[in-house]
């Protein structure tokens, strides 16, 4: 379970300014869990098999009861929350796109913790709330995003490879490196047709171009088309225009 939860509770233990010089140490496990805007500097953690890596503008949270060795490159400065919570989780760490936001919010929450005015406490699970949320909107957006370039990085791949056999539907969708599911709906969407229809009919069109120019046999415009073999291309010229290839390339050069 991810610190971004709706369904975990939090009591916050304090809120602290904390900064390291270089080093490299090994910290015992504490009963308290701990948020972690980076200010400056970069840190590595490390926790038997599991490695993170943290920068300056990341939230990095660490679990309760987990013993790890940082190894600080440079100078640190970070603000952190310490809390407990029914959480149970691995170190995680958080690349956000909007610094100013967050650390507008970790410094208001900083401020009034420690100021500890009436009603603080309230008013720190509050901001803190405000924290969480606005973690998983920027890490949604991230991902959207990341979502939004696979997806064209792969349609790109097509664009450039739909004449090699090798450039198949199962190939397309693992360079997009999502589900097939929400491939052929992202690319229904866009193209309003399946991807294997819209590959079909990119290699129809090369086809018809190397027809026309009467220099090769059908089997050559075949396997330079990207199609497997020359009865699976027959056929699908065959469906697609209700003629052999032999009779479209007829029909080609008449107009």
């Amino acid at each position: 379970m991810s610190v971004i939860n709706e369904n975990i509770s939090i009591k916050i233990k304090e809120v602290r300014f904390m900064s390291w010089d270089i080093a490299s140490v090994q910290v015992a496990a504490r009963p308290y869990h701990a948020l972690a805007l980076r200010l400056c500097g970069s840190a590595s953690f490390s926790n038997g098999n599991i490695n993170s890596d943290t920068n300056t503008g990341d939230v990095f949270y660490m679990p309760a009861n987990c013993s790890y060795k940082a190894t600080y490159q440079e100078k640190n400065e970070i603000l952190v929350i310490h809390f407990e919570s029914d959480l149970i989780s691995e170190m995680e760490n958080y690349r956000l796109n909007n610094f100013h936001i967050i650390s507008i919010l970790f410094y208001r929450l900083f401020d009034i913790w420690n100021k500890k005015e009436d009603g603080y406490y309230y008013s720190s699970l509050s901001v803190m709330c405000e924290i969480l949320e606005n973690i998983s909107v920027q890490q949604s957006s991230s991902l959207r995003a990341e979502t939004t370039k696979a997806f064209h990085d792969a349609i790109e791949y097509m664009e450039k490879n739909y004449t090699s056999v090798e450039c198949t539907v199962e190939e397309i969708v693992a360079k997009a490196r999502m589900s097939n599911t929400y491939f052929r709906k992202l690319f229904l969407r866009k193209f309003n047709m399946r991807p294997i229809k819209y590959l079909i009919s990119k290699r129809l069109i090369y086809a018809e171009k190397l027809l026309s120019t009467g220099k090769y046999s059908i089997k050559e415009v075949a396997e330079m088309s990207g199609f497997c073999d020359v009865k699976y291309f027959s056929r699908v010229v065959k469906k697609e225009y209700g003629v052999p290839p032999s009779k479209l390339y007829c029909q080609i050069t008449k107009y």
